[in-house]
């Protein structure tokens, strides 16, 4: 009986000591912070969410400290990149909206050309996109690298006005697309599409 209850004291000890490892493990309490911004961060460092007014995104890069510039190019190609698959995606969302309203009838090569013209000026607007605060770089780690934050916007504000004029431009030259495009409808769902796309909400 004696035996019983010290194997169950054992098992029960390693069960609480098991335990309590993966508590530490699970916060971060095991002698260094599992955080990978570090223990004065709770949230990435220049954090950009989407709002009504623009879209937002976080560009990020690592790299050697001797090699900053070149950190910094990639991490604001990295948050270009996100911004670009946000807008195409709202985008397309709004096209696909505006050709149901057609029904099955409208057609996959109107709606290709819809889709092309508006995705060329998107890259054009997010080529020339820049950050809105200043890029924040980590401390040096032990391997010499650091870390580069970056926060970028594209205002909401008159893009659906440049993807709709450009739009136009491409029906206008196609004579049975021209007859079909009603361009006020299609800048009011554009407007609409942007404006309730939040990807972070």
């Amino acid at each position: 009986m004696k035996r019983i209850f010290f194997i169950m004291s054992v098992c029960v000890a390693l069960l609480l000591a098991s335990c309590g490892g993966m508590k530490q493990t699970m916060t971060g309490n095991t002698g260094g912070s599992r955080n990978p911004f570090g223990d004065d961060f709770h949230k990435m460092p220049n954090a950009e969410i989407d709002t009504d007014d623009w879209f937002g995104a976080s560009g990020v890069a690592s790299g050697p400290k001797a090699r900053i510039p070149e950190i910094y190019k990639t991490a604001l190609t990295n948050g270009q990149n996100i911004i670009r698959q946000k807008m195409k995606h709202a985008y397309k969302g709004a096209v696909d909206d505006y050709m149901n309203s057609f029904g099955n009838n409208a057609g996959t090569d109107y709606q290709s050309k819809i889709e092309a013209a508006g995705t060329q000026i998107i890259d054009v607007i997010v080529g020339e996109t820049r950050e809105v605060k200043e890029p924040i770089y980590s401390d040096v780690d032990d391997k010499g690298n650091t870390t580069c934050y970056l926060a970028l916007r594209v205002y909401k504000k008159d893009l659906a006005n440049k993807l709709t004029d450009a739009v136009a431009n491409v029906v206008l030259e196609d004579e049975k697309l021209s007859i079909r495009f009603q361009e006020s409808q299609f800048r009011e769902r554009m407007k609409q599409s942007f404006k309730d796309f939040k990807e972070n909400n």
